[in-house]
């Protein structure tokens, strides 16, 4: 039940179960649409451009990072919801709060719309004002070009999206921290606590991806910095805050309930006498302690697996390989021509 006060995002966004079929259709629906109407507007037209830095390689930015972040995040949102449900049997929960959990990964309340809506709007208009010194290619005022007035709206509509998504995903972590300090920590079975790590990883890539695709911009020479260092700043600080919110209070937990096991079993080896060879008793008491502290020790204090954490680190270096890439292809272009 939605009450008068709540936005359902499945409104806004294919958030809705699919195939992943259905999100790779509407990827190329969102791409070839945006691809189309910033053609319409002129602006892979060379001859208007032959003065200036050429918006085309925002224009593609904004194409595909919108074609790329609309579905990623209805794909987010179904796994993060396969994860709360997967954490039941470790909370104290009735149906009504698992429903409330897993309805508020979809449904936010309108004042959460209304301030992100803000926040959105205010970064686009701000961002706008840095490249083109006022608000004139949005206001259509001054007889801008269709292909300025195209980039100042795409901004807009970059801005938007993206601030939408960042602030649900943040929303959803959120979410995953007030379960965190509620789940039943099981030290011997950190496995059982891996849906926080897998939100936390998920989201943490899906803006690793979108900041891959900043280098499209610069495919044109003298590009501006603040054509980009705005969005890579706004996406960069929130995603670290997506990848530590799930996972942190569930380190603490499981680093705490280490610590309190090898506080006892410590405690235990120190209470019994020294071993004596004509009491073997004593031996094999000794010997199954030390082996229960080893145990112990190696218990894992997060939640990630080896396998993750690896291809965490290896995405990370996507967004700095990207920029190497487009600078490489950049000197090459120059030298043939």
């Amino acid at each position: 039940m939605i009450s008068a006060g709540s936005i359902d995002l499945r409104r806004l966004f294919p958030v809705r179960p699919a195939r992943a079929g259905v999100r790779w259709l509407v990827s190329l629906i969102l791409l070839v649409t945006l691809l189309t109407a910033f053609w319409a507007c002129g602006i892979f037209s060379a001859e208007e451009f032959a003065q200036a830095p050429s918006p085309a390689g925002p224009a593609l930015f904004f194409s595909v990072i919108i074609a790329y972040i609309v579905p990623i995040f209805g794909y987010i949102s179904e796994r993060t919801a396969a994860a709360v449900d997967a954490l039941g049997p470790l909370l104290d929960e009735t149906a009504e709060q698992h429903a409330a959990w897993c309805r508020r990964i979809y449904v936010k309340p309108r004042l959460w719309l209304l301030t992100v809506l803000g926040i959105a709007i205010a970064a686009g208009l701000a961002h706008n004002l840095l490249l083109f010194g006022s608000l004139d290619p949005l206001l259509l005022v001054r007889s801008p070009s269709a292909a300025t007035s195209a980039i100042a709206w795409g901004t807009m509509l970059v801005w938007s999206t993206v601030t939408f998504v960042i602030a649900a995903l943040l929303d959803n972590a959120l979410l995953l921290n007030r379960l965190a300090g509620r789940v039943r920590v099981q030290p011997f079975h950190p496995i059982s606590l891996r849906p926080f790590a897998t939100v936390a990883v998920i989201s943490t890539l899906a803006l690793i991806g979108a900041q891959a695709a900043f280098p499209i911009m610069t495919i044109e020479d003298d590009m501006n910095p603040a054509a980009y260092l705005p969005g890579l700043i706004a996406t960069g600080i929130p995603m670290l805050l997506i990848a530590a919110l799930p996972v942190w209070p569930v380190h603490r937990q499981l680093a705490a309930a280490k610590r309190e096991l090898l506080a006892d079993v410590n405690a235990r080896i120190a209470a019994l006498p020294l071993p004596d060879a004509a009491r073997p008793e004593s031996i094999v008491a000794l010997t199954q302690l030390l082996a229960y502290r080893r145990e112990v020790m190696q218990i894992s204090e997060w939640p990630f697996d080896v396998g993750v954490m690896t291809r965490l680190a290896l995405y990370l270096i996507i967004p700095p390989l990207t920029w190497v890439g487009a600078a490489l292809i950049e000197n090459l272009v120059d030298a043939f021509l």
